[in-house]
């Protein structure tokens, strides 16, 4: 049974001008996960999606998928862009076709020669994310929060296995992050793997069963929330703060909170209001 949905080796990568981003980097992206990559600026997130995708490839190492290595022949990186969708931080990067409409029917119409079945997929994916109202609109005359939901459309109307978002809710006004993290968490709940990268560390907690740290083009460590977030070192190394609800339990805990349970319940209430 396979573990792991991606899994990179000794990955390097250098930009044209000389700057390196990501420096011997090992990693293994668990399947069926609610993942969130955390890091300060230039820590290398960006960079490292950009490779998940295949936009970009490794100055070093190699990457796989369900156990098979990346091919950066054409045809390898339609197969792969398939199986792996990537929504960008501003949505004006993503947003190419002159319609919502024709922006959704894209990627599909790349996959699939039958007319029929592009159209069927399109209108399904506009009723999941209730862009009816919108579909004739160009997307240049929309809002940050609908302009998001169109990227995200046009993604899920490929069916990938893994969905790849960097700072999905950046630019959002809470109304609309919310919206787009219930999206995400509907999707988890039919069987897809979520990578989202983040600076902010109260929505990772709440949000992910497991947690990657980077720092200066390297992995720092990963696991599962409760352990990583409780490292004050290394958060400090990372230029993260912990979450408010594990500083204000480190600091008042004994006093206002007296067993395990009363923590859990704790948690599980503010990861309601939260997210």
């Amino acid at each position: 049974m396979i573990q792991n949905i991606i899994e990179l080796n000794n990955i390097s990568y250098t930009y044209p001008n000389g700057d390196t981003a990501l420096n011997g980097i090992n990693l293994e992206i668990p399947i069926g996960k609610k993942i969130a990559l955390l890091g300060g600026n230039g820590a290398g997130k960006s960079t490292l999606m950009l490779l998940l995708n295949g936009i970009l490839k490794p100055t070093k190492g190699d990457l796989s998928f369900k156990n098979v290595a990346y091919s950066y022949k054409k045809k390898g990186l339609r197969e792969l862009r398939s199986k792996i969708g990537l929504l960008f931080p501003e949505p004006d990067y993503q947003l190419i076709a002159p319609s919502v409409y024709e922006e959704i029917s894209f990627g599909l119409l790349n996959k699939f020669k039958d007319v029929e079945i592009v159209r069927a997929k399109a209108e399904k994916v506009i009723i999941d994310f209730s862009l009816e109202s919108i579909i004739n609109k160009p997307p240049y005359q929309l809002s940050t929060g609908q302009k998001k939901r169109v990227c995200l459309a046009s993604v899920l109307a490929m069916e990938p296995e893994l969905i790849v978002c960097d700072e999905p809710a950046s630019n959002l006004d809470p109304m609309y992050s919310k919206l787009i993290f219930n999206y995400l968490d509907t999707l988890h709940k039919k069987g897809k793997t979520i990578l989202i990268s983040t600076h902010d560390v109260n929505r990772a907690y709440f949000w992910a069963d497991y947690v990657i740290i980077m720092d200066k083009g390297e992995i720092l460590e990963k696991g599962v929330p409760d352990t990583i977030f409780e490292d004050k070192e290394l958060l400090k190394k990372a230029n993260l703060n912990q979450p408010f609800i594990i500083d204000f339990l480190n600091k008042f805990g004994d006093e206002f909170i007296g067993t395990f349970k009363e923590i859990s319940m704790l948690k599980k209430h503010y990861k309601k209001t939260f997210i």
